[in-house]
């Protein structure tokens, strides 16, 4: 092989270099904007989740030490106008941020639990507290075109440990769904 030939392959080999870097610089880019993803999530700005679930996790422990109620609020958010899936996430994101602002403290947890429905997390917060935290946000938040719905869980009263929690939010949000009422409290 000649001076030139190896001149050339060693060109190559930097441009194919430089590009590889290129790509990783893109692929670092976007890992970090999916980690921040799983803190929030995109379309509205509330928790996810997967953060939920890991302070829901963190709380029941803190809950078991200090022998503390923890409460969580299940809101389903309907459109009576009929509007896309899109529009509603964005009253939910809408309605959250200023859940966030005015209503809730800043312990509390208020995440995306699907795309009609928020959770909120409300830690040392005991049945009672629960209620009354839901309406002041039926308050804040009168008809005009929206159905809000929802359903308390407590702990340790209705769910005992986090399976049992997850399988009856799941089970809430089912029935919320299918425009069954508030299951008992």
């Amino acid at each position: 092989m000649d001076a030139q030939a190896l001149s050339r392959e060693l060109a190559d080999y930097k441009n194919r270099l430089s590009e590889l870097e290129e790509h990783c610089g893109r692929l670092r880019t976007q890992m970090q904007a999916l980690q921040g993803d799983t803190i929030h999530d995109l379309d509205t700005s509330l928790h996810s989740l997967a953060y939920f679930h890991t302070r829901l996790k963190e709380e029941i422990v803190r809950s078991e030490r200090y022998r503390h109620f923890l409460s969580l609020v299940l809101i389903h958010v309907e459109l009576r106008d009929r509007q896309s899936t899109g529009q509603i996430t964005r009253e939910i994101g809408r309605m959250g941020q200023e859940m966030i602002g005015r209503l809730s403290r800043r312990n509390d947890v208020v995440a995306l639990y699907s795309k009609r429905q928020m959770v909120l997390l409300l830690p040392e917060t005991d049945p009672r507290g629960a209620r009354l935290f839901i309406q002041r946000v039926l308050a804040a938040f009168p008809d005009n075109g929206r159905r809000i719905t929802y359903s308390i869980l407590s702990y340790p009263n209705d769910a005992t440990h986090l399976e049992l929690i997850m399988s009856q939010l799941q089970e809430r949000s089912e029935n919320l769904f299918r425009g069954q009422p508030q299951l008992q409290e």
